[in-house]
């Protein structure tokens, strides 16, 4: 198997057009000039979209492989029900070796973004990367044992009760032969209308995800 560095988006939590008009327009500029050179393999949105076409046809074109969505709570009593409450990905890596990773908004979580049930719902799913929203708290977090927890936090910065209201996304970098990836955590800075960002390297060893 050749190198090939598979490039993710991951966001969520908008609740357009609710509680925010719209997604931040330094945010914006940046998924678009981070995928200028290359598209995104996929993109990975944690739910409570509620209605917002413009946001999703836009997050559509920048990606060649395709927009994964999973049911939010708040969707649900908006009427947006064609979501799937959970999605598995299968990331294929060299020597025949799978990276599981999950997605789910999290709504079932209590209290919210608890990250024992986070990790516990990750190994009953036997996913080595769980995905997961509703917090709009934006999160990077490595069990001990070795379970890979991300929280993109919200891509308006959009309310709630443990929100830090900071817009934000994130994107993985995933090497297939070196089985090594990087995870990158953005965020906006809203006094001086700035992108700001944060970044952890891990390797998949042994079914174990370990810092890199």
């Amino acid at each position: 198997m050749k190198n090939t560095m598979l490039y993710y988006l991951v966001l969520g939590d908008s609740h357009i057009p609710r509680r925010v008009k719209s997604i931040p327009a330094e945010l914006q500029k940046k998924i678009v000039s981070l995928s200028e050179d290359r598209s995104f393999d996929q993109i990975f949105f944690t739910g409570d979209v509620i209605h917002a076409p413009e946001l999703i046809a836009f997050l559509k074109s920048r990606s060649i492989g395709g927009f994964s969505r999973v049911l939010g709570n708040m969707d649900y009593y908006e009427g947006n029900r064609d979501a799937p409450i959970y999605q598995e990905i299968k990331v294929r890596l060299s020597e025949n070796t799978d990276l599981i990773i999950g997605l789910t908004h999290g709504a079932e979580i209590k209290p919210r973004g608890d990250k024992s049930q986070l990790e516990r719902l990750a190994i009953n799913k036997r996913c080595n990367i769980l995905i997961s929203g509703h917090t709009h708290k934006e999160e990077i977090f490595l069990s001990p044992n070795g379970v890979l927890l991300l929280n993109p936090g919200s891509c308006t910065g959009a309310w709630s009760f443990v929100a830090s209201q900071i817009p934000s996304f994130i994107t993985i970098e995933i090497s297939q032969k070196q089985h090594e990836f990087s995870v990158f955590l953005y965020q906006l800075n809203k006094l001086e209308n700035i992108i700001e960002s944060y970044s952890e390297k891990f390797l998949y060893s042994n079914g174990r995800i370990i810092f890199g």
